[in-house]
């Protein structure tokens, strides 16, 4: 990314030409440097200029409009170790066969940011005093105690550099430079990161802002979108490292005059809202007042605009003309609208189980059987299979969204398919989740379609056999022999 004079942050903007010539100049130097932090690290979000730059955007947010609270010295020197703090980062090729290496990368990384800014002085353009105050501002992003730092050194003829505030500066920014401009659906769909680094790739991607609260000043607001438990689950744990850092360095900026009272979280959560209403509802008929009653921990205008949602698209309606409490609708296309909405959260166990779902099951059950499968269940062979599916959002998925039948099975008997496709999923559920299979009906019901499975699978088998090229071929050659013999 190239440096953009439209992107430039305030704070440098603040600064007189020379120094911001000098920063302007780093800015060139480092970036084909610093976009070499993925070459070991490819997991992880951006660490790139695009980052460095980002974290300097923060500190307009930090300061608020008063640049004047550091030197112009002071500036320059927190915009230098800024653009510089992640370059230990960067990895080392002789290392590369180093077991560890990407760990032992990361952990140590704002030491070798610091090694690296002495040793590579002279290209940065910096002379050995700038070069040691940058080194020491930039390693304290993480991990090194703030008190160990100066609290100020004295610089040229009566001045100061404030190190340790420079620093607590730097480790709150970075902390805070949390938007989506730290990943993309691109880079998440390529890289394809593990489940760990997912996660922050997800978080970035739905931070809506960063920002000074727009009456109360002594507050930092983080606005993101959470549509579901872990999303908000992992957002908090986000909000939660960013005021462990707060906290840290809060005493050093008060002292200091950057007041930053408390780093506050703003939701954007109808999604989550929706699915809580409907999963609350699924359970029990509500009305508008025990449903707020029942999530009083959501704002009331939500639950509010996500009911009358709910009520416009026919999702919900009242149990009767004149009660003024809610039922899910029964339909098939309803009852696969409010599953497919929870079947990726941690709460499909809860829904599946749910009186709802033992209510409208066995109906859409015979749908699906019929339509799709051209087979019916009865009695106790249908309960069986029921009992399964209530236990099992992966049969369920597949019954109500995976209804396509292959045409070279149409002579087949398609009860053995559903029960297969039964069978198959429940056991990939309680793989995962144990305790699904705790009840004694449960395995009495899995052997009562498996023995059925077992007496119709010979006639599956051998069309399956007909279809195998290689048999069809050894077909096709004991026929040609058998005529040769009669010829």
């Amino acid at each position: 990314m190239s440096f953009n004079q439209s992107n430039v942050s305030e704070i440098r903007l603040s600064l007189d030409s020379h120094h911001k010539a000098k920063l302007d100049e780093l800015n060139s130097k480092v970036e084909p440097i610093l976009a070499r932090t993925s070459n070991v690290l490819t997991n992880y979000t951006e660490h790139t200029l695009r980052h460095s730059l980002g974290v300097e955007s923060v500190y307009d947010i930090l300061l608020d409009g008063d640049y004047d609270v550091l030197t112009k010295e002071e500036k320059y020197l927190l915009i230098a170790a800024t653009l510089l703090h992640d370059i230990g980062m960067v990895g080392n090729k002789e290392e590369l066969t180093k077991f560890g290496y990407e760990a032992y990368r990361r952990n140590g990384h704002h030491n070798f940011s610091k090694d690296i800014i002495i040793r590579e002085s002279i290209l940065l353009g910096f002379d050995r005093v700038e070069a040691t105050l940058i080194a020491d501002i930039a390693a304290a992003h993480r991990k090194v105690p703030l008190e160990s730092l100066e609290e100020s050194v004295a610089s040229g003829i009566g001045g100061h550099v404030r190190i340790r505030l420079l620093g607590a500066l730097l480790r709150l920014a970075d902390e805070l430079h949390i938007t989506k401009d730290r990943t993309s659906e691109l880079v998440i769909n390529i890289v394809k990161p593990d489940q760990n680094s997912l996660q922050h790739h997800e978080r970035h991607l739905s931070i809506i802002g960063v920002s000074r609260h727009y009456t109360d000043r002594k507050k930092i607001v983080v606005s993101a979108i959470v549509n579901d438990w872990a999303a908000e689950q992992s957002m908090d744990e986000l909000i939660q490292e960013i005021t462990k850092k707060h906290l840290e360095v809060n005493t050093i900026l008060e002292k200091n005059n950057i007041i930053v009272s408390e780093i506050n979280i703003q939701y954007m959560n109808e999604q989550l809202v929706t699915k809580e209403v409907l999963l609350k509802i699924s359970y029990s008929d509500m009305s508008l007042t025990e449903i707020m009653d029942s999530l009083k921990h959501r704002e009331t205008s939500t639950i509010m605009r996500v009911v009358g949602v709910l009520v416009d698209t026919s999702v919900i309606l009242p149990v009767t003309e004149t009660s003024e409490k809610y039922k899910i609708k029964p339909d098939t296309i309803t009852f696969k609208a409010v599953f497919n909405s929870l079947k990726h959260t941690d709460q499909i166990i809860k829904f599946i189980q749910s009186p709802y779902v033992e209510k409208n099951i066995e109906a859409i059950f015979d749908t699906i059987s019929i339509e799709i499968y051209s087979h019916r269940v009865y009695g106790g062979d249908k309960l069986d299979r029921l009992l399964l599916i209530k236990n099992s959002p992966t049969v369920l998925n597949n019954l109500l969204n995976e209804q396509e039948m292959n045409d070279n099975f149409g002579q087949m008997d398609r009860s053995v398919i559903l029960d297969l496709l039964i069978l198959n999923g429940y056991m990939q559920d309680v793989a995962k989740n144990p305790i699904l299979s705790k009840q004694d009906e449960i395995i009495l019901a899995m052997q009562n379609i498996q023995n059925n499975v077992h007496k119709s699978l010979g006639g599956f088998l051998r069309i399956v056999q007909h279809l195998d090229e290689e048999s069809q071929q050894q077909s096709k050659e004991i026929f040609s022999q058998q005529i040769e013999k009669k010829n």
